[in-house]
């Protein structure tokens, strides 16, 4: 069921990339230089939402019941197989950076490890990791409420079946 907010991630994300690359000037360094703006972090806090959103939904309709308090603990689940996945991805991606950096130092190419500014390289790690953490906040919020919102509905998807009331013993 998290393929499902993979591929809604993937298209949300495929569709800003396209209208970014189209605003972006590549003529215009500066602009270049100036990194992810404001917009940019609201499309990704915004893509992981609706897509854990879609796939806390598609996890309660897959089981089939209206018990909404499991519909919640099945949008948690998309979230928590959602945040692994992206997590290994992360980490792969850090190593492979890593180890180009490591070996552009070894190659001799000092211009291009000296070309770094710590103090940019500071900004832009802390944007992305505050990106980060409020992409996982409200993700896990609204994986919740798709999972509840989906078990909710749930009769409409499959509207032939009868369902008993889930009632609650005091």
């Amino acid at each position: 069921v998290w393929l499902v907010a993979t591929g809604t991630a993937l298209l949300l994300y495929a569709f800003g990339m396209g209208i970014g690359f189209s605003a972006l000037d590549p003529r215009n360094s500066a602009a270049v230089a100036h990194g992810a703006s404001a917009g940019v972090i609201v499309w990704l806090i915004l893509t992981w939402a609706a897509a854990l959103w879609t796939g806390g939904i598609f996890a309660s309709w897959f089981d089939g019941r209206n018990d909404t308090e499991m519909g919640v603990v099945r949008g948690l689940a998309v979230w928590g197989l959602s945040m692994a996945a992206t997590g290994l991805v992360i980490a792969s991606g850090l190593t492979h950076a890593a180890f180009m950096t490591a070996a552009v130092g070894a190659g001799g190419t000092a211009g291009a490890a000296s070309a770094i500014d710590p103090t940019q390289a500071a900004h832009y790690l802390a944007a992305v990791m505050w990106t980060a953490f409020g992409s996982a906040v409200v993700s896990l919020i609204t994986a919740a409420f798709g999972g509840w919102m989906g078990a909710h509905h749930v009769h409409r998807v499959y509207h032939l079946r009868r369902y008993a009331q889930h009632l609650r013993e005091a």
